[in-house]
């Protein structure tokens, strides 16, 4: 027999596993539905980075999705023993950053490629540039080519790669669950999971 979680419960087992895994830093983790599916969107402020977030999230998604067939599938866990059926379809995270890590980051950005700012002529840079998107629109030579990457860029990417820790503290609510299988259906696409995945392998 299965145990069927609604959305709102599985949000409920994913606050709690953010809690033990990152303590001390404030999650909201908020439920919700639509027609033929549910989410639940993760966000928080500086803290650990998305991956190692992403890293206890994911393994609670009742869903997966393959865009090549456009096919949603089943994604089926255990849990303290017996059968269970979680009640996001998908789960998204979301981190913002505080004018404290956007200054961390734009010094360590600074110091990285002083020389590349010298030779554009480029001193001092800011917070609020960097808020206001004005920073998309330097490019440093020898760096900057393609018209896609900036200064801007090189900031965020330096803020998504930050962490104010270097491991997940372990988590006993999701260490209590673990894949068992999916529906299938989409294997011969290499879209599906193992017959048994257990999270963490």
């Amino acid at each position: 027999m299965t145990k069927y979680f609604t959305c709102a419960d599985t949000a409920k087992l994913i606050r709690q596993s953010l809690k033990e895994a990152f303590p001390g830093v404030k999650f909201s983790v908020r439920s919700s539905t639509y027609s033929g599916g549910a989410s639940i969107d993760v966000s928080w402020t500086d803290g650990p980075n998305a991956a190692q977030v992403e890293s206890i999230t994911k393994g609670f998604k009742a869903a997966y999705f393959d865009g090549s067939i456009d096919y949603q599938g089943s994604i089926h866990h255990m849990m303290d023993g017996e059968q269970v059926r979680f009640g996001a379809d998908y789960i998204t995270s979301s981190r913002r950053y505080s004018d404290a890590a956007v200054e961390r980051a734009i010094a360590s950005v600074s110091r990285r490629y002083a020389g590349n700012f010298r030779k554009a002529g480029v001193t001092r840079l800011t917070v609020q540039q960097f808020r206001s998107g004005d920073l998309y629109r330097i490019q440093l030579p020898g760096l900057h080519w393609d018209g896609a990457s900036s200064v801007q860029t090189m900031i965020h990417q330096a803020l998504a790669k930050h962490a104010d820790r270097l491991k997940v503290n372990p988590s006993k609510t999701a260490a209590s669950k673990f894949i068992t299988h999916d529906d299938g259906y989409s294997r011969s696409v290499g879209a599906g999971f193992s017959a048994v995945c257990v999270e963490g392998d």
